[in-house]
């Protein structure tokens, strides 16, 4: 039996038809199981701590009665080899619109909210015998809704410049804040975010020599007449975070007082000077100066702050619970295409798991909840 519909998979059935979207890569008649039976395996196998094939393995068969309400395992269950085959010959664009498909069916994206863009390496998935690459992907985030919005794969972290464009004519922006650390400040990844309607906070630092110098003597300037008879906005933040205190002081300037780099880059408004003060639980103190630029007005001033906070949940909120949680730093899957599809796959795990209100517990604990208890993890998935 291959499942024709999804009526049966309860409040995130919008997950599972994405799920029955997906071109199956296979001989069509000569499949013992169908597509959607090995994506149910792997996607409740990842929730319950299963972090390679042969344990999936393992998971589906200690678990085949249970299964078999929702898929069809009259054949047996799919052998790990089958698993790993299967997600090695999967288009990783099939799964890359999948998920986009399902979190904007799932979730409404605000006026604003912030997009944050970055590159992870998985280095388990290099194979030095099969002279092959560790997988780097480039993953649209959004912090407020926890969610990864898209990914596309890089050569490596070099090369994301030309992946950052392909990633953002596949999103909807319109309305969003793009935020992009340094590597893809670029002129053309600005004027596309802005031909798309959306507004870009970019890091600047040295790859743009010239421009980085100029900003740095502009606030050296304004600090030395103590910005008398200049227009500018100031203010500080102050948080607390594993016995460090970090004090912040942002300090914005209207791109009027740079005015030649306004035609360089599409709608230039400010210019943005953070410095940074921690105190680590050892008594040192570490100081950070950061410049960025961007084309919202200089008004909204509260919102530039929010948005520069809000990039570093990129690497807290997905790239940190990815290898801690998730253990996909040292996975060392890395057979055609299975490394990608099984990082996107894990991406929607960790949407599921953040979105489990009733446990307050980590998502490595809430992954060995979901395999203790069926109840629990039905829970999770929504069956």
């Amino acid at each position: 039996m291959v499942l024709e519909s999804t009526r049966q998979f309860g409040k995130n059935q919008y997950l599972f038809h994405c799920f029955l979207s997906i071109n199956d890569p296979r001989v069509g008649g000569r499949c013992t199981y169908s597509l959607l039976s090995i994506l149910v395996i792997v996607l409740c196998g990842l929730i319950c701590g299963c972090n390679g094939w042969k344990a999936m393995e393992v998971f589906a068969k200690s678990r085949k009665r249970w299964l078999s309400q929702f898929i069809d395992l009259s054949e047996g269950v799919p052998s790990h080899q089958t698993l790993g085959r299967v997600f090695s010959l999967i288009e990783p664009l099939e799964f890359e619109r999948c998920i986009r498909e399902w979190v904007e069916a799932i979730s409404l994206l605000f006026v604003d909210d912030v997009i944050a863009i970055d590159g992870k390496t998985s280095r388990g998935s290099s194979h030095q015998r099969g002279n092959k690459k560790a997988s780097h992907l480039l993953n649209a985030f959004s912090p407020r809704l926890s969610a990864t919005l898209g990914s596309i794969a890089t050569p490596d972290k070099s090369n994301e410049i030309k992946g950052i464009p392909i990633l953002l004519k596949a999103l909807n922006i319109k309305d969003k804040i793009i935020t992009i650390d340094a590597m893809g400040t670029q002129k053309g990844i600005a004027n596309l975010i802005r031909l798309k309607q959306a507004h870009y906070v970019l890091a600047l630092k040295k790859n743009h020599e010239q421009l980085h110098k100029r900003v740095d003597s502009l606030f050296a300037k304004a600090d030395e007449l103590n910005y008398k008879a200049m227009v500018y906005q100031q203010s500080e933040s102050r948080n607390y975070d594993h016995s460090r205190i970090e004090e912040r002081t942002y300090t914005l300037l209207p791109a009027m007082y740079l005015p030649g780099y306004r035609q360089q880059w599409k709608d230039l408004s400010v210019y943005i000077r953070v410095e940074s003060i921690r105190h680590l639980p050892t008594g040192n103190i570490e100081r950070a100066t950061r410049y960025y630029i961007t084309s919202l007005p200089y008004k909204k001033h509260q919102t530039i702050q929010q948005a520069i906070r809000q990039h570093w949940q990129i690497e807290n909120g997905l790239h940190y619970k990815l290898d801690v949680g998730m253990n996909e730093d040292q996975c060392p899957i890395y057979r055609g295409y299975a490394d990608r599809n099984l990082s996107i796959m894990r991406k929607i795990v960790l949407k599921l798991l953040e979105d489990d209100q009733s446990s307050q517990k980590g998502i490595a604990l809430k992954r060995l909840k979901a395999a203790l208890s069926t109840k629990y993890l039905r829970k999770v998935i929504g069956f």
